[in-house]
């Protein structure tokens, strides 16, 4: 059996109509950047399809910089965010709310965990969805992600047919060790003049993707997997390209965060400790700032976590 390249991600096109594609895979770059957590297992399911889906953005968005795929919630999970840079660096984080009990999180969609209810009236609110891209030469974009579904996929997808009026598949999976996740794009009119045929020919590919299990996802290879759901069509795979974890953490990055808290309450917390112990959050490191260290790496310049 071929087995599937792990960390890495792997464009494709349909030869004769305007469809392209990518997949992507995580194994060791996922268990490095969540090694240092004990996430429940849907959470760390759920930071997989994130990463994963930050993959794909970023891939099929044209840039030199990085990617943010961000929830915020008022329930269970208060943050889930992705980040993805266009060379195939990946980071991600998961916080939770404290008092949650390990059962919380079983047999719930993205919604339910992110949203806090409203007992006066019995509704869910406060989850939130956006993309953030921040390219070199170019202003930072944000856009809003509607939690139109159930799942991370189901709202991307929306999200592309809504905004970008681009015909969109997408399906993430992930366990404890690993997380994958497809793409398919139907293009702007191209090669297919014929309207009704290009409808057609979409839907026939939609269906046919949609018949993947998230467990076929992760266990097959792109090739045999492609072949497996596209029998009759021509797929052009190409060479796949690497994809690692890289936190990107510095003192210089620590003094930033701590800057950002101001000057009363930076003063507050030197009055209580002469070193302040750092840890990120990403990656588990730890850094030791002392308030001389900190002038000194503030005039060096700082730069955001």
């Amino acid at each position: 059996m071929i087995k599937p390249m792990l960390d890495s991600s792997t464009r494709f096109v349909f030869v004769d109509a305007d469809v392209r594609g990518n997949i992507v895979r995580l194994g060791d770059s996922f268990k490095q950047m969540t090694a240092s957590h004990d996430y429940p297992s849907e959470v760390q399911e759920l930071l997989g399809e994130f990463l994963a889906a930050a993959l794909l953005l970023s891939d099929i968005i044209k840039f030199e910089g990085r990617l943010t795929l961000q929830a915020n919630g008022q329930g269970n999970i208060r943050l889930l965010m992705a980040e993805a840079t266009h060379e195939g660096a990946v980071r991600g984080i998961a916080q939770l709310e404290d008092a949650a009990p390990a059962d919380a999180f079983r047999d719930k969609n993205l919604l339910q965990l992110l949203s806090g209810s409203k007992p006066s009236e019995g509704k869910l609110v406060g989850g939130t969805l956006t993309v953030t891209v921040e390219a070199l030469g170019r202003e930072r974009y944000q856009s809003i992600v509607p939690l139109l579904g159930e799942t991370l996929a189901e709202c991307l997808e929306s999200y592309f047919q809504q905004s970008e009026q681009l015909n969109t598949f997408i399906r993430l999976s992930a366990d404890s060790n690993q997380a994958s996740g497809m793409l398919i794009q139907q293009l702007p009119v191209q090669m297919e003049q014929d309207l009704a045929q290009r409808a057609d020919r979409w839907q026939t590919i939609r269906v046919l993707a949609g018949t993947i299990t998230g467990a076929e996802l992760i266990a097959k290879a792109n090739s045999v997997l492609l072949q497996h759901l596209f029998v009759e069509e021509n797929i052009q795979i190409f060479d796949a390209t690497s994809v690692q974890f890289q936190c990107g953490c510095s003192e210089q990055r620590m003094a930033g965060a701590l800057v950002s808290l101001g000057e009363s309450e930076l003063a507050s917390l030197f009055e209580q400790h002469q070193t302040l112990a750092l840890t990120c959050e990403f990656c588990g490191a730890h850094y030791d700032i002392d308030n001389k260290k900190l002038m000194r790496l503030v005039t060096e310049g700082v730069k955001p976590h």
